[in-house]
């Protein structure tokens, strides 16, 4: 019985926890589409998802 507890406890646990990495990256993503399109309303230049991608493969490269 207590060997049910708790891997009971410890699903509950890891679902929760991926529902709150779920929720964080959903969050992250409306923040930066909001972010994205107020500055390109006011005019700000935004690089594209293109050169956005292209700065991350780059960084991922220094990095490793």
């Amino acid at each position: 019985m207590r060997i049910r507890r708790v891997f009971r406890s410890a699903s509950t646990f890891v679902s929760q926890l991926f529902a709150a990495l779920v929720k964080a990256v959903v969050m992250s993503m409306v923040v930066g589409v909001f972010l994205v399109s107020v500055m390109h309303y006011m005019g700000v230049p935004v690089p594209s998802a293109h050169d956005l991608l292209g700065g991350l493969s780059r960084l991922a490269r220094i990095g490793s």
